[in-house]
């Protein structure tokens, strides 16, 4: 599928377009949670998608929409279970490899599982709290279930099976979100991995700490993972949603000219920056300041 991107004459017009596109998606969301809802029997969701998908957010959203329908929720990040960074600095040196960041094997999986068995024993339990900029664990929330509660496990590693095979015991549904489509801007094709690709630039530079650079060196190995932990189990999830938002490029367009600028000229993804500054010749831009509070794309810029 291909979105088609539209031209715009005045601000107020841009402003419309985003909130007509935030509406949509939330109107989406909407109504897989009252379909969810019926289930009396649900006692978790797991979402999951490849990187900068927008599964923080939809999480979220997806609270608001159970809440809605008078129903409790906790929101479960498996990114709060990565073992400290100089763990696995440590192993990466030891090994002689480098660290990927989505793959299974740096996650705290007995600690995942200990917490699992608690929350569903209704037991009061404490789920760590991860600082992606220190590389630690910061604290820990504590959940005290009641029996009719449900909670959704959000991340890259919910769709794993030494996840599920963890949540098979217990009635869930799974839900995989992705940008699915293209968008065509300025007479060029945006593919979804492009799409990605900066909004994880974008975020990573803004919330993690991380330079550009860094993002282009990891990302053969991210997608590598994708290929071959992520999708191949894509296709077997309950419920699918596309996270490609209409004005998706035009949005990202002054946060990823602003990160590529700092790449130095003597840099080795010297080329690869300008080439994507290229690319982003002749969209126009869309300000981050006409999102709402609770848009997906919070997430990002």
């Amino acid at each position: 599928m291909i979105i088609q991107n539209r031209k715009f004459i005045s601000e107020t017009q841009k402003k419309e377009f985003v909130r007509e596109c935030d509406a949509a998606f939330d109107k989406k969301l909407d109504s897989i949670v009252r379909s969810l809802a019926t289930d009396d029997s649900l006692k978790a969701v797991t979402l999951s998608g490849p990187t900068c998908s927008g599964k923080t957010t939809t999480a979220k959203k997806l609270i608001e929409c159970f809440e809605d329908v008078k129903k409790d929720v906790h929101i479960i990040s498996i990114d709060d279970f990565y073992l400290d960074r100089e763990v696995l600095n440590a192993r990466a040196e030891k090994e002689g490899i480098e660290i990927d960041y989505d793959s299974f094997d740096t996650i705290d999986f007995d600690a995942f599982c200990e917490c699992v068995e608690e929350i569903f024993s209704y037991n009061k339990v404490h789920i760590p709290k991860y600082d992606f900029k220190t590389g630690k664990r910061a604290g820990y929330t504590e959940i005290d279930p009641e029996d009719d509660d449900l909670f959704v496990f959000e991340g890259i590693q919910a769709i794993y099976p030494e996840v599920t095979r963890v949540l098979s015991k217990h009635t869930f549904k799974s839900i995989y979100i992705s940008v699915a489509s293209d968008i065509e801007c300025a007479g060029k094709i945006f593919t979804p991995n492009e799409i990605r690709f900066y909004r994880r630039m974008v975020r990573d530079y803004n919330f993690r700490n991380a330079s550009p650079e860094f993002t282009f060196f990891l990302w053969e190995s991210v997608r590598a993972n994708e290929e071959k932990n992520i999708l191949p189990y894509a296709s077997a999830a309950d419920i699918k949603i596309d996270s490609a938002m209409p004005y998706d490029l035009n949005m990202i367009k002054p946060y990823l000219m602003h990160v590529l600028a700092s790449v130095p000229d003597i840099s080795q993804y010297a080329d690869e920056a300008r080439a994507i500054r290229d690319r982003f010749e002749g969209i126009e831009e869309i300000s981050g300041e006409y999102i709402a509070p609770t848009s997906l794309y919070k997430e990002f810029i």
